[in-house]
C-alpha cells in the first residue's frame, strides 16, 4: 500500500481544482506520489528546505541544494526542476532510514554497541554470542533466523500444566531452545553443577523426565540452560538471550509466587553474579527471598511427598548459600535470618535420589541428635552458619564491643563448635586423599574442609599483630602473650593446611572436570595472604621464598577454576599483584638492600555512602555489594549538588596524612581508642576508613600491615571510633 504524502503546511494559493470542493480529485482517490508544497520567500524568513522540515532538523539553507540533503543524499526542494514555476516544488518524503541499533548482549549489559553486522566488535572481543532483536518489518533478528513464537502476550494458553508458564512474552530470536541441546544441557547441569552446594535444589529424575515429556517449566528451562552454558563456557549457544528472557517472564509475573519460577530466579541471580551484572543480582535476591517467604518455604511442609518437602528445603537452603555473596556477616544484608528459619538441614543425596525421608536436625545441632544421618551437604551448612558467627564476633572485636575478658572464652566456645561439627563427619568424609578420589562429591568434599580450616584463620587472625584484620592494639595488649603467639601460629598452621588441600585437588586428575563455587576461591586468596604474611614471624613453617611458591598454588587454583567468573577476578588480580609485591620484597632480601616499600598515595574519601555506615559494615574491596558501587544520591533531594572544592575545603583533614591520624586499625602505635577519640573529632584515614581506594591503586606487601587488603568475608579494617552513637547496640550488628 503507497503511503499518501502530505504538504508541509496548507497551501499559500490553490493551486488546481474546485476551491469549494474540501478534497481535490488527486485526494479523491489513491494516494498522489507526489504533493505542492511552497517555498518560503528568502527575503521574508530564514530559508528551510522541504526535507529538513518534514525531519525537522535545522537547515543550512545553502543554496542549490543544502548540506543535510547533500550528506543524506536526499533530492532537496532548493534544487529547482526543470518547467516548475518558483515557489512550488514536488518532492517525495524522505525514506525513513532507522537508527543504529545495539545487539541484545550490549543492550542488556548496558555497554556502547557500534552495531557491526553480523556480529558487534564489543561481542567479538568478549568472545559472546551476539544477537540483534528482530525487526517489525520480517520479525527475524539481524542474523535473519525465524523466530519461534512463544505463548500467547494475553496469559491464556492452552493445554496448562502446573510447572508451565502463563503469560510468557514472545520470544526473542535464538531463545528458543530445541529439545536434544536442552536434554544435553541438563546432563551437563546435574554432573557439574549439582555436586555444588548451591545448586543442588532440583531433584534429577522428576526435572529430565519432564524435559522429555516437555512439561518443563520454560522460565525453569532457559535458566537452567543459560547458567550451565555460561559456566561450562558454551560461547556457541545463545545463553545471554536465554536468561533474559527467563528474567522478564519472572518480573512479568512478579505477583505469582510460584515455586518454578524461584528456582529459575536464583539460578538468574548466579547467572548475574557470575557475568559481573552485580548490582542486578542484589536487588534480585531480595525478590527471591520475599517469594520464599510468600510460598513458606522457611517451614516444613509434612503433609507433601519426601520428595517435594526435600526440593522445597534445598531451595530455601541455597537462597541462605547466597547471603554470604553480599551481606558478608552483616545482619542488615541477610536474607534469611537464622531465627526465621525453622527447616531441617538437606538430606544426604542416596536418600534423595531415593526419595526416601530421613531427619537429619536442625542448622544448630540439638543435644540427642544422631551425627551420623547429617551429610556433607548439612554439615557444610552448618559451618558457614559458624563462619558467619566468627565474622560477627571478629566486627565486634574490632568495634572494641567484646570486652576483653570474654574473648578468650568467646574463641574456646567457637573451636568447641568447630570441633564438633569435624567429628560430625562420617569416616569416609574425614579429609585425605583417598577419601577425596573416592568421594561421590569431590567439589563438595573439598570445599568443606577448606572453609572448615578458613574458620580457623578467621578466628585466630585476631591475634596476627601486623595483619590488616588483627584484634586493635589494646585487645592484643589485653591477652596473655602466650595466648597472642598460641593464636598466630595456629592461624598459619590452618592456613597451611588449605594450601595443602589445593595441591592435592589440583594435582587430582579428575578435578579437571569439576567446578568449584567462589568460597573456594576466598579460601585460596586468604591462606596465600597468611602464608606469606607468617613467613615474616619467627618460627613459621615456610620462609618467604617457600611461601611464595605456595601462594603460587593458590593463584593457580582460581584461574585455572575461574577463568571467566567476574565475582572471581578482584581476588585474582590482587593475589598476584601482592606475589609480585612479596617477590620484590625477596630480592631485596636476597640482595641485603632491603627497605619497606613505601606506602601508596592516600586516596580521596568517598562520599558515595554513610561515614557511620561504612565503619559499620566494613565491606571489604572484593565484596560484590562494594562492587555493585551503590551510590547515595541523597544530596540531590534539597537542591543541587555542592562544587567538588567545597568538600575538599571543609574537611582538609581528611584528605591529607598527618602525623597525629590513627593508624589503619584506628589506634596509634603507642596510643589507645580513647586518647585518639578524645583529642579530637573522628578523623578518617584514607587507609582504614571503611572505603575503598583508588581503583588504581595495587596492592604490595607493605600493606599488609597498612590494612589496605581486606578480607572478603571479614570486611574492611579501620578506624572505627564510634562517636555519638547509643552505648548499647544490638551485638549482631
Amino acid at each position: 500500500m503507497t503511503e499518501a504524502l502530505r504538504p508541509l503546511r496548507p497551501l499559500q494559493a490553490q493551486i488546481s481544482g474546485d476551491s469549494s470542493n474540501p478534497r481535490s480529485p488527486q485526494q479523491a482517490g489513491s494516494a498522489p506520489a507526489l504533493t505542492p508544497v511552497s517555498i518560503p520567500d528568502p527575503l521574508t524568513r530564514r530559508v528551510i528546505c522541504s526535507q529538513c522540515r518534514i525531519r525537522k532538523v535545522r537547515c543550512d539553507g545553502r543554496p542549490d541544494i543544502c548540506q543535510n540533503c547533500d550528506r543524506l543524499g536526499f533530492e532537496c526542494s532548493f534544487q529547482q526542476a526543470p518547467g516548475k514555476s518558483p515557489g512550488q516544488y514536488f518532492v517525495k518524503l524522505p525514506e525513513r532510514r532507522r537508527r543504529m541499533q545495539a545487539c541484545i548482549p550490549c543492550h542488556s549489559k548496558k555497554t556502547r554497541c557500534l552495531g557491526e553486522l553480523p556480529s558487534c566488535s564489543s561481542c567479538v572481543r568478549r568472545n559472546r554470542v551476539c544477537t540483534y532483536p528482530r525487526t517489525r518489518r520480517n520479525g527475524t533478528s539481524a542474523h535473519g533466523h525465524d523466530v519461534v513464537e512463544g505463548s500467547r502476550v494475553d496469559g491464556k494458553q492452552a493445554n496448562t500444566s502446573p510447572g508451565q508458564d502463563i503469560g510468557m512474552v514472545g520470544q526473542a530470536e535464538g531463545s528458543a531452545i530445541d529439545h536434544e541441546t536442552t536434554l544435553s544441557l541438563l546432563e551437563d547441569y546435574f554432573q557439574h553443577l549439582y555436586p555444588l552446594p548451591s545448586f543442588a535444589f532440583f531433584h534429577k529424575a522428576t526435572v529430565i523426565q519432564r524435559c522429555k515429556d516437555q512439561t518443563m517449566n520454560e522460565t525453569l528451562k532457559l535458566s537452567i540452560c543459560a547458567i550451565t552454558a555460561l559456566q561450562l563456557q558454551r560461547t556457541s549457544l545463545c545463553h545471554d538471550l536465554w536468561i533474559q528472557q527467563a528474567e522478564q517472564s519472572i518480573l512479568q509475573q512478579i505477583g505469582r509466587a510460584s515455586i518454578f519460577h524461584l528456582q529459575a530466579l536464583l539460578l538468574v541471580i548466579r547467572y548475574k553474579i557470575e557475568s559481573g551484572e552485580f548490582p542486578t543480582a542484589f536487588m534480585l535476591a531480595a525478590l527471591a527471598a520475599r517469594t520464599a517467604l510468600a510460598l513458606r518455604l522457611n517451614y516444613e511442609r509434612p503433609e507433601l511427598s519426601d520428595v517435594a518437602q526435600e526440593v522445597r528445603r534445598r531451595l530455601f537452603w541455597a537462597l541462605y548459600l547466597l547471603d554470604d555473596f553480599f551481606c558478608v556477616g552483616l545482619r542488615e544484608f541477610e536474607l534469611c535470618p537464622e531465627e526465621t528459619i525453622h527447616l531441617q538441614l538437606p538430606c544426604d543425596e542416596d536418600y534423595f535420589e531415593m526419595g526416601r525421608f530421613v531427619h537429619t536436625g536442625l542448622l544448630r545441632p540439638g543435644p540427642s541428635e544422631v551425627l551420623t544421618t547429617v551429610g556433607l551437604r548439612g554439615v557444610y551448612l552448618r559451618l558457614t552458619s559458624v563462619r558467619r558467627a566468627v565474622m560477627r564476633f571478629n566486627r565486634r572485636v574490632g568495634l572494641g564491643e567484646e570486652l576483653s575478658s570474654t574473648i578468650g572464652g568467646s574463641i574456646r566456645h567457637f573451636e568447641e563448635e568447630l570441633r564438633s561439627l569435624q567429628v560430625s563427619l562420617r569416616p569416609a568424609d574425614q579429609y585425605s586423599v583417598s577419601n577425596m578420589q573416592s568421594s561421590k562429591w569431590p567439589a563438595q568434599f573439598v570445599m568443606l574442609h577448606m572453609s572448615w580450616h578458613q574458620c580457623h584463620c578467621d578466628l585466630y587472625r585476631l591475634g596476627l599483630d601486623g595483619y590488616s584484620e588483627a584484634a586493635p592494639s589494646p585487645v592484643l595488649a589485653a591477652l596473655h602473650p602466650r595466648d597472642r603467639v598460641a593464636m598466630q601460629f595456629k592461624c598459619l598452621e590452618h592456613a597451611e593446611s588449605i594450601i595443602r588441600i589445593v595441591s592435592d585437588f589440583s594435582n587430582y586428575e579428575d578435578a579437571r572436570e569439576c567446578l568449584l563455587e567462589r568460597d573456594a576461591a576466598v579460601c585460596a586468596f586468604e591462606s596465600a595472604r597468611l602464608v606469606m604474611f607468617g613467613s615474616r614471624i619467627q618460627g613459621a613453617v615456610s620462609t618467604l621464598d617457600v611461601a611464595i611458591n605456595k601462594a603460587k598454588l593458590s593463584l593457580g587454583l582460581i584461574t585455572r577454576f575461574f577463568p571467566h567468573s567476574a565475582s572471581t577476578q578482584p581476588l585474582r588480580k590482587d593475589l598476584e599483584r601482592l606475589i609480585a609485591s612479596y617477590s620484590v620484597r625477596l630480592a631485596l632480601q636476597t640482595q641485603e638492600t632491603f627497605t619497606e616499600p613505601e606506602q601508596p598515595p592516600s586516596t580521596r574519601l568517598s562520599t558515595k555512602v554513610s561515614q557511620y555506615a561504612s565503619s559499620r559494615q566494613r565491606l571489604s574491596v572484593q565484596s560484590l555489594l562494594l562492587q555493585s558501587d551503590f551510590v547515595d544520591d541523597s544530596h540531590e533531594i534539597a537542591g543541587p549538588t555542592p562544587p567538588a572544592d567545597t568538600y575538599t575545603h571543609a574537611l582538609p583533614d581528611l584528605l591529607q596524612p598527618s602525623a597525629q591520624s590513627p593508624s589503619p586499625h584506628g589506634y596509634g602505635p603507642s596510643s589507645d581508642r580513647t586518647s585518639a577519640a578524645a583529642s579530637k573529632p573522628q578523623q578518617w584515614s584514607p587507609a582504614g576508613n571503611g572505603q575503598l581506594p583508588s581503583p588504581g591503586l595495587s596492592l604490595d606487601a607493605g600493606q599488609e600491615d597498612a590494612g589496605l587488603i581486606f578480607n572478603p568475608w571479614m570486611g574492611f579494617t579501620g578506624t572505627e571510633d564510634m562517636s555519638g552513637r547509643t552505648p548499647v547496640l544490638d551485638h549482631e550488628f
